[in-house]
Order: structure tokens, then sequence, then C-alpha cells
């Protein structure tokens, strides 16, 4: 993303650490998910991803729910006029069940013993719950037995009978099948068992597929997976007598290839085996490294037509923090004090995982509303 550092004037005079946000590539990614043929779909992104209001209402304004697994962001939907929720977490304790109960939001149950206590809150509700299916294929390493999260195949007839005691109507599986997943054989598979199960279910009302998405969309054939989809919940609608819902909940692919952290170059210093070049930022304002050791790429944000460094280099943050490092051993063009750095994929699990721990300021977050290579001016706006 070639831009002159004169385009993004008003972001960058501020010489402090932000996130900027492309618009056209986040209507990208939405008209990609809403032209999924499967006629009944509902998608439902993952707040987790990006807790951003102003993202949220976006999202809103495009008919598209939201899946939450705590009452902060269920407060979050609220409050960008989101009513369309799917609350979904583990060991929900009875305070948090009641209410959830009481307003009314869907929730899938994820053990037999929430089965139990849902019932005992809601004599005659319905739920879902959260199947944690045996299909162990390339790439679904979220599921089987060394999984913490839902109700094990093998549990599925205990399930129903706690229901059927508790006077509660289990009406669709919920599944995770694994995180950037670009094989669609993988994908599919988890699909075929997830339908399979999904048989048992007397009152069937939907198939909760989650994400799993990578982030750039010619990683993954789309068109193969929707034309997929829709056989196959055309075929379980047919059996069923009814149209099941297919339900989807992307996270990372909805926002993650739509944002930039810029940081700009405070120090450059030499080591016998490597460069390192220090930033106004830190590492806990883009954490994805410190909860998944996954660098986001980094380039010069501006074109500076230095040659490279001659030795690997590392990029770090502002602190005494020994871990403190935002990418290493990376090949980067030589960088002066004053330069930007632009880390990219940064628009799901980074701002929403920033953490206070090292005691920096949360960087702005500002939106963008063409492609920043046809400005000629900044158009940067802050985005609350």
């Amino acid at each position: 993303m070639a831009v002159s550092e004169s385009a993004l004037s008003p972001c960058t005079q501020l010489q402090r650490p932000f996130y900027l946000y492309d618009k056209s590539k986040i209507e990208a990614n939405i008209r990609r998910f809403r032209s999924l043929s499967y006629p009944d779909t509902k998608i439902h992104f993952a707040s987790m991803a990006n807790d951003n209001p102003a993202l949220l209402r976006l999202l809103r304004e495009n008919g598209f729910g939201l899946f939450v697994n705590s009452l902060k962001h269920l407060a979050l939907a609220e409050a960008a006029g989101i009513d369309n929720v799917v609350f979904a977490s583990t060991g929900v304790p009875e305070n948090v069940m009641r209410r959830l109960v009481r307003i009314g939001i869907w929730v899938n149950l994820d053990s037999v013993a929430q089965v139990a206590l849902f019932g005992h809150l809601s004599p005659g509700g319905r739920a879902g719950f959260r199947l944690n299916i045996d299909e162990k294929s390339k790439n679904n390493v979220f599921i089987g037995p060394e999984s913490r999260i839902g109700v094990m195949e093998s549990e599925i007839s205990s399930a129903f009978d706690v229901a059927a005691k508790s006077d509660v109507t289990l009406t669709g599986p919920h599944v995770y099948l694994g995180t950037d997943v670009t094989d669609i054989e993988d994908l599919i598979t988890g699909v075929d068992r997830t339908i399979a199960l999904s048989e048992v279910f007397r009152s069937l009302d939907f198939v909760d597929l989650g994400g799993g998405f990578p982030l750039e969309p010619d990683r993954f054939d789309f068109k193969a997976y929707d034309a997929a989809l829709t056989e196959r919940m055309t075929r379980l609608s047919e059996r069923r007598g009814h149209s099941v819902t297919l339900v989807l909940e992307p996270g990372r692919a909805m926002f993650g290839d739509t944002a930039s952290f810029f940081v700009q170059v405070t120090d450059v210093k030499e080591r016998p085996d490597r460069w390192i070049v220090c930033t106004n930022a830190s590492a806990s304002l883009i954490p994805r490294a410190m909860f998944y050791e996954d660098f986001n790429p980094v380039a010069p944000a501006f074109p500076n037509g230095e040659s490279p460094f001659d030795k690997p280099v590392d990029v770090v943050g502002a602190t005494t923090y020994s871990r403190d490092f935002m990418a290493r051993g990376i090949t980067l063009p030589k960088m002066r004090v004053g330069d930007w750095l632009r880390f990219d994929h940064a628009g799901s699990y980074c701002y929403s995982m920033i953490t206070r721990f090292l005691g920096q300021d949360m960087p702005p977050e500002y939106l963008v509303d063409q492609i920043l290579h046809q400005l000629n001016t900044g158009i940067c706006r802050r985005m609350n």
C-alpha cells in the first residue's frame, strides 16, 4: 500500500501510534459475506475480534448480527442498536444466565450441566448448544478431546436426556471448526460432520458453523465454499421439511485485512548480529504476537528509497519489558528517526486485545473513506 506521508498528514502530525481502517476494504468484505447464495443465512460478527462501536454500527446497517461471549459485549451490541445476538461462552454463571434469560438473548449452551441450569431458569425455553465434534482434519485444532469448548459427541445423548427432563428444546448445533482454514475440503469435512450430527435434533431450527475464514480472500475459494454450503443446507432443509437457518460467525476475516497500525521510529541501534529499530509504541498496543506468537507483517509506511539493512532487524517498543518485540528477524530498508512503519492485517484481534500492562495510552483509530493511494489529501476520521 504505497502512500505519501502528506496523504496521511492529519494522522501523522499527531506523532503518536494510530490505527487506520480502509472503509472500501470493509465494504468489500461485507459484500463477500452477503453474497452467500443460501437464502436463509444469518451472519453474526464475532465481536471479540473488534469491538469498535463505529464498526459495529456499520455492520448493523448492513443487516449483520453479533456473536458475543460476555455481558460487556452484549452491552456494546445494545448500544450499537443490534438486537440479533447470539451468546455463547463456557461455564456461564447463574447470575449471567439469569440475565440472558430475562432479556431474551439467544444462548448456545456449552455443557450438559449448562443445559440443566438453563432449564432451571427457563423451563419451556429453547436454546442451542456448542458441539465439540470428533472430526480432526488438518487445521481443525480447536476441536476434539483436548478442546475445553463444547459438548463432546459422546455426551450428545446425555444433553438431550437432561434437556427433556429440564423442559428445554435444543434447536441446533454451534461448532468451532478452526481458524485461518484455507483448504475447502478441510472445512467442508467438518461441515458434513456437523450436519450429520444435527439430524439428532428433533426441532432443528439452525446450524451454526462459526467462522475460521482466512484474512486474505485470495487464500480461500469463497465461491466453492458458498456452492458447497448451499447444496448441503438445501438438502438438509428438504429432508426436514422446512428451512433450516445457516449461521456463520466471521471474526478475523471481517476486518483483519482492512486496517494498519502506524508507529514512528524513535531510535536505531546496532548489535553484532542484528539491527534494533525502536518505536514510539509497544507490543502491548498490537498484542497479537503476545497471545499467538504471530507477528503482523511490517514495512515502511512511506517509501524512503533506502537500501535494506545489512543484518536482520528487530522492531521493538518504547518500554523496558524484555519481550517488547513487535517484529523479529525481518528485512527492512534502512530507517531513520522520525520515519513511520506500518503493521498490516491489524483490523482484528489487535486493538481489541490491547493491554494496559505497559502503561501506554490507547492509540486513536481512524477511518478513511477511500483507498489510501487514491487520496490527494488526508481524509482521516476518528472512530468512536
